[in-house]
């Protein structure tokens, strides 16, 4: 599995890209607010686009997942609790921040534990569940390549704001505590926003864990 990403929109948002390199087909994490930089990159590199995995129902997290379902056929997989975020802009944010209100629905809905896959190749991904950010956050893992896509949940020495619809915390610090950090120290975390850090790196250094002690 290779993975790549592109940086959109105002936010500086980081879609990635899981791409089986046999096959060329891919999954797109949190394709953000750039729909024409995603789409271009999909025609360019022959992508063959099966599902896009929201790790959470954000405005800058979404942006271009309906344009580019429309474009490929592809499937939105988000978290149970994320339809009231694809279907409310109150919840997703986007009368607040974005350009205007947007919805948006999606194809699976996914709960912790489950994993999404395509037979056959390396894009296989366990779902882990971690509110306090929002309420449908997740953390899609793959055990193989020991890379995890955490969204906004933890950031390199930071983690995700906790004051918007759904966010807490002390619920927030349970959940990487319980499910992030409970995965190997090698294994590489991709977050939403900034550079990819490790498991090993945020046990170590990141500070909100030694305030919570």
């Amino acid at each position: 599995m290779k993975i790549e990403r592109v940086t959109v929109g105002m936010l500086q948002e980081q879609t990635y890209f899981a791409i089986d390199e046999k096959t060329k087909q891919a999954f797109i994490i949190d394709p953000g607010a750039d729909e024409y930089a995603l789409i271009h990159k999909i025609d360019t590199d022959g992508l063959k686009v099966e599902k896009i995995l929201l790790t959470h129902g954000h405005f800058d997290h979404i942006g271009a997942a309906a344009a580019i379902k429309a474009h490929t056929n592809c499937e939105i997989v988000i978290h149970e609790e994320g339809k009231r975020y694809l279907e409310d802009p109150r919840y997703n944010l986007s009368t607040a921040f974005g350009d205007g209100a947007m919805t948006l629905q999606a194809d699976q809905y996914v709960k912790d534990g489950d994993v999404v896959q395509v037979e056959g190749t390396d894009l296989k991904f366990e779902v882990i569940h971690a509110p306090g950010h929002t309420l449908d956050g997740v953390t899609y893992y793959n055990d193989a390549h020991k890379a995890a896509f955490v969204g906004d949940i933890i950031f390199k020495g930071s983690i995700g704001r906790t004051d918007f619809i759904g966010g807490d915390m002390a619920t927030l610090i349970r959940s990487i505590r319980a499910g992030i950090f409970t995965l190997e120290r090698e294994v590489t975390l991709y977050p939403g926003h900034g550079d990819p850090t490790t498991v090993g790196f945020e046990v170590l250094n990141n500070p909100y864990f030694n305030m919570f002690e």
